[in-house]
Protein backbone atom coordinates (compact mmCIF):
# COMPACT_ATOMS: atom_id res chain seq x y z
CA UNK A 1 0.00 0.00 0.00
CA UNK A 2 1.61 3.07 -0.83
CA UNK A 3 1.56 5.97 1.68
CA UNK A 4 0.78 9.33 -0.18
CA UNK A 5 3.61 11.89 0.69
CA UNK A 6 2.33 16.16 0.36
CA UNK A 7 5.00 17.75 -1.73
CA UNK A 8 7.27 20.21 -0.38
CA UNK A 9 6.02 24.23 -1.04
CA UNK A 10 7.78 25.82 -3.59
CA UNK A 11 10.13 29.02 -2.86
CA UNK A 12 7.60 31.17 -4.23
CA UNK A 13 4.34 29.32 -2.13
CA UNK A 14 7.10 29.32 0.70
CA UNK A 15 8.15 33.31 0.35
CA UNK A 16 4.12 34.09 0.18
CA UNK A 17 3.70 32.32 3.65
CA UNK A 18 6.70 33.65 5.36
CA UNK A 19 5.03 36.88 4.12
CA UNK A 20 1.72 36.69 5.01
CA UNK A 21 2.54 35.71 8.57
CA UNK A 22 4.90 38.53 8.76
CA UNK A 23 2.51 41.05 7.29
CA UNK A 24 -0.23 40.10 10.41
CA UNK A 25 2.78 40.80 12.61
CA UNK A 26 3.43 44.07 11.60
CA UNK A 27 -0.11 44.86 11.71
CA UNK A 28 0.00 43.37 15.84
CA UNK A 29 3.32 45.51 16.51
CA UNK A 30 1.92 48.97 14.66
CA UNK A 31 -1.52 48.80 16.74
CA UNK A 32 0.51 47.68 19.80
CA UNK A 33 2.83 51.11 19.36
CA UNK A 34 -0.27 52.79 18.50
CA UNK A 35 0.73 53.95 14.96
CA UNK A 36 -3.54 53.69 14.11
CA UNK A 37 -3.93 56.11 16.49
CA UNK A 38 -1.05 58.15 15.51
CA UNK A 39 -2.68 58.48 12.06
CA UNK A 40 -6.37 58.80 13.28
CA UNK A 41 -5.41 61.90 15.32
CA UNK A 42 -3.28 63.28 11.74
CA UNK A 43 -6.43 62.67 9.87
CA UNK A 44 -8.34 64.08 12.32
CA UNK A 45 -6.52 66.96 12.22
CA UNK A 46 -5.83 66.92 7.93
CA UNK A 47 -10.01 67.00 8.17
CA UNK A 48 -10.28 70.26 10.19
CA UNK A 49 -7.63 72.08 8.88
CA UNK A 50 -9.53 71.29 4.88
CA UNK A 51 -12.84 72.31 6.32
CA UNK A 52 -11.12 75.27 7.02
CA UNK A 53 -9.74 76.35 3.50
CA UNK A 54 -11.47 78.18 1.13
CA UNK A 55 -13.11 75.84 -1.07
CA UNK A 56 -11.27 77.47 -4.45
CA UNK A 57 -7.90 76.41 -2.48
CA UNK A 58 -9.26 72.96 -0.97
CA UNK A 59 -8.35 71.05 -4.28
CA UNK A 60 -4.68 71.98 -4.20
CA UNK A 61 -4.13 71.95 -0.02
CA UNK A 62 -6.21 68.09 -0.58
CA UNK A 63 -3.42 67.57 -3.25
CA UNK A 64 -0.35 68.67 -0.79
CA UNK A 65 -1.74 66.75 2.33
CA UNK A 66 -2.41 63.17 0.50
CA UNK A 67 0.86 63.37 -0.95
CA UNK A 68 2.63 64.26 2.39
CA UNK A 69 -0.07 61.65 4.40
CA UNK A 70 1.94 58.60 2.55
CA UNK A 71 4.82 60.28 1.55
CA UNK A 72 6.69 61.72 4.54
CA UNK A 73 4.48 59.59 7.08
CA UNK A 74 5.35 56.61 6.13
CA UNK A 75 9.48 57.41 5.60
CA UNK A 76 9.52 58.28 8.69
CA UNK A 77 7.26 56.07 10.49
CA UNK A 78 9.29 53.01 8.78
CA UNK A 79 12.00 54.40 10.40
CA UNK A 80 11.06 54.39 13.88
CA UNK A 81 9.96 50.27 13.04
CA UNK A 82 13.47 49.34 11.40
CA UNK A 83 15.03 51.22 14.41
CA UNK A 84 13.11 50.04 17.20
CA UNK A 85 14.11 46.67 16.03
CA UNK A 86 17.28 47.56 15.74
CA UNK A 87 17.65 48.44 19.37
CA UNK A 88 15.98 44.98 20.11
CA UNK A 89 17.98 43.10 18.19
CA UNK A 90 15.57 41.40 16.56
CA UNK A 91 17.05 41.03 13.00
CA UNK A 92 19.80 38.97 14.70
CA UNK A 93 17.53 36.14 15.57
CA UNK A 94 15.03 36.55 12.80
CA UNK A 95 17.40 36.28 9.66
CA UNK A 96 19.26 33.19 11.62
CA UNK A 97 16.02 31.20 10.17
CA UNK A 98 15.72 31.11 6.40
CA UNK A 99 13.48 34.16 6.48
CA UNK A 100 13.34 35.65 3.16
CA UNK A 101 14.54 39.38 3.14
CA UNK A 102 12.07 40.22 0.23
CA UNK A 103 8.91 39.06 2.33
CA UNK A 104 10.12 41.05 6.05
CA UNK A 105 10.81 44.35 3.07
CA UNK A 106 7.15 43.77 1.31
CA UNK A 107 6.02 42.89 4.64
CA UNK A 108 6.81 46.02 6.55
CA UNK A 109 5.91 48.44 3.12
CA UNK A 110 2.73 46.61 2.70
CA UNK A 111 1.71 47.00 6.05
CA UNK A 112 2.64 50.90 6.74
CA UNK A 113 0.69 51.36 2.95
CA UNK A 114 -2.32 50.18 4.41
CA UNK A 115 -2.51 52.41 6.56
CA UNK A 116 -1.95 55.06 4.55
CA UNK A 117 -4.45 54.53 2.09
CA UNK A 118 -7.12 54.44 5.06
CA UNK A 119 -5.78 57.20 6.26
CA UNK A 120 -5.84 58.94 2.72
CA UNK A 121 -9.16 57.88 1.93
CA UNK A 122 -10.57 58.74 5.05
CA UNK A 123 -9.82 62.20 4.59
CA UNK A 124 -10.71 62.70 1.01
CA UNK A 125 -14.06 61.17 1.44
CA UNK A 126 -14.39 63.66 4.34
CA UNK A 127 -14.06 66.58 2.38
CA UNK A 128 -14.66 65.33 -1.19
CA UNK A 129 -17.21 62.36 -1.05
CA UNK A 130 -17.06 59.67 -3.32
CA UNK A 131 -16.55 60.20 -7.02
CA UNK A 132 -15.46 58.70 -9.93
CA UNK A 133 -11.85 59.54 -9.74
CA UNK A 134 -11.43 57.07 -6.61
CA UNK A 135 -9.35 54.74 -8.17
CA UNK A 136 -6.50 57.19 -9.40
CA UNK A 137 -6.95 58.61 -5.69
CA UNK A 138 -5.90 54.88 -4.48
CA UNK A 139 -3.18 54.21 -7.38
CA UNK A 140 -1.66 57.37 -6.43
CA UNK A 141 -1.39 56.85 -2.47
CA UNK A 142 -0.03 53.03 -3.04
CA UNK A 143 2.25 53.91 -5.13
CA UNK A 144 3.43 56.93 -3.14
CA UNK A 145 3.75 54.93 -0.20
CA UNK A 146 5.67 52.10 -1.29
CA UNK A 147 8.14 54.12 -2.74
CA UNK A 148 8.94 56.15 -0.14
CA UNK A 149 8.42 53.44 2.53
CA UNK A 150 10.78 51.54 1.12
CA UNK A 151 13.19 54.45 0.38
CA UNK A 152 12.70 55.28 4.52
CA UNK A 153 13.41 51.32 5.36
CA UNK A 154 16.65 51.68 3.06
CA UNK A 155 18.16 55.22 5.15
CA UNK A 156 17.05 53.88 8.58
CA UNK A 157 18.93 50.24 8.34
CA UNK A 158 22.00 52.53 7.05
CA UNK A 159 21.75 54.88 10.57
CA UNK A 160 22.38 53.86 14.23
CA UNK A 161 20.77 56.49 15.83
CA UNK A 162 17.23 58.42 15.41
CA UNK A 163 19.46 61.54 15.07
CA UNK A 164 21.28 60.09 12.73
CA UNK A 165 17.84 58.93 10.69
CA UNK A 166 16.27 62.30 11.12
CA UNK A 167 19.83 63.93 9.76
CA UNK A 168 19.87 61.87 6.80
CA UNK A 169 15.65 62.23 6.21
CA UNK A 170 16.33 65.43 5.60
CA UNK A 171 19.15 65.27 3.12
CA UNK A 172 16.87 62.31 1.45
CA UNK A 173 13.48 63.74 1.66
CA UNK A 174 14.91 67.54 0.66
CA UNK A 175 16.03 66.52 -2.82
CA UNK A 176 12.66 64.17 -3.71
CA UNK A 177 10.04 66.13 -2.80
CA UNK A 178 11.61 68.96 -4.84
CA UNK A 179 8.29 68.90 -7.32
CA UNK A 180 6.22 70.45 -4.48
CA UNK A 181 7.46 73.43 -5.51
CA UNK A 182 6.01 73.24 -8.89
CA UNK A 183 2.60 72.73 -7.08
CA UNK A 184 3.06 75.91 -5.25
CA UNK A 185 4.00 77.56 -8.31
CA UNK A 186 7.32 78.55 -7.02
CA UNK A 187 9.55 76.94 -9.58
CA UNK A 188 8.29 74.54 -12.49
CA UNK A 189 10.56 72.27 -14.49
CA UNK A 190 9.77 69.57 -17.19
CA UNK A 191 12.75 67.65 -15.07
CA UNK A 192 9.73 67.26 -12.32
CA UNK A 193 8.11 65.13 -14.52
CA UNK A 194 10.86 62.44 -13.87
CA UNK A 195 10.96 62.80 -9.79
CA UNK A 196 8.80 60.18 -7.82
CA UNK A 197 7.36 63.01 -6.21
CA UNK A 198 6.40 64.87 -9.52
CA UNK A 199 4.89 61.72 -10.92
CA UNK A 200 2.90 61.21 -7.63
CA UNK A 201 1.50 64.63 -7.92
CA UNK A 202 0.81 64.25 -11.63
CA UNK A 203 -1.63 61.62 -10.17
CA UNK A 204 -3.54 63.11 -7.54
CA UNK A 205 -4.02 66.26 -9.13
CA UNK A 206 -5.67 64.22 -11.92
CA UNK A 207 -8.18 63.66 -9.03
CA UNK A 208 -9.34 67.27 -9.42
CA UNK A 209 -8.46 68.08 -12.47
CA UNK A 210 -8.19 66.44 -16.58
CA UNK A 211 -4.79 65.66 -16.99
CA UNK A 212 -4.14 63.63 -20.12
CA UNK A 213 -4.48 59.63 -20.28
CA UNK A 214 -0.70 59.40 -21.42
CA UNK A 215 1.02 61.72 -18.63
CA UNK A 216 -1.17 59.59 -16.06
CA UNK A 217 0.32 56.46 -17.48
CA UNK A 218 3.49 57.91 -18.13
CA UNK A 219 3.28 58.87 -14.03
CA UNK A 220 2.53 55.17 -13.07
CA UNK A 221 5.25 54.02 -15.22
CA UNK A 222 7.81 56.53 -13.36
CA UNK A 223 6.67 55.65 -10.17
CA UNK A 224 6.97 51.81 -10.94
CA UNK A 225 10.25 52.37 -12.00
CA UNK A 226 11.48 54.42 -9.47
CA UNK A 227 9.90 51.49 -6.89
CA UNK A 228 12.14 49.18 -8.51
CA UNK A 229 15.05 50.97 -8.03
CA UNK A 230 13.95 51.75 -4.36
CA UNK A 231 13.33 48.31 -3.35
CA UNK A 232 16.87 47.29 -4.66
CA UNK A 233 18.33 50.11 -2.85
CA UNK A 234 16.56 48.96 0.41
CA UNK A 235 17.18 45.40 -0.43
CA UNK A 236 20.85 45.83 -0.95
CA UNK A 237 20.67 48.26 2.59
CA UNK A 238 19.27 45.15 4.95
CA UNK A 239 21.76 42.63 3.20
CA UNK A 240 24.46 45.21 4.66
CA UNK A 241 23.23 45.71 7.42
CA UNK A 242 22.91 42.28 8.32
CA UNK A 243 26.00 40.19 6.97
CA UNK A 244 28.39 43.26 6.61
CA UNK A 245 28.43 47.06 6.98
CA UNK A 246 32.15 46.86 6.49
CA UNK A 247 32.01 46.16 2.77
CA UNK A 248 30.06 50.05 2.67
CA UNK A 249 27.36 51.59 2.87
CA UNK A 250 26.46 55.36 4.92
CA UNK A 251 26.71 54.76 8.79
CA UNK A 252 25.06 57.73 10.97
Amino acid sequence: MKHQTTAPPTTLQYGARQFFCSWRQDIKLQLRHHFYTAYLLISIAYLILLNMIPENQQAMWSILLTFSDPSMLGFFFIGGLILLEKGQHIHDNLFVTPYPLGAYIWSKTLSLTCLSLMSSLAIHIGTFGLHRNMIILIIAVILTSVFFTLVGLGVAVRCHTMNGFFFSSILVSTILVLPVMDTLHIFSSKVFLFFPAGASLVLLQSVFEPVRTVDTIFAIIILLVWIGIAFGWSHRSMQLLLWGFKKGGLTV
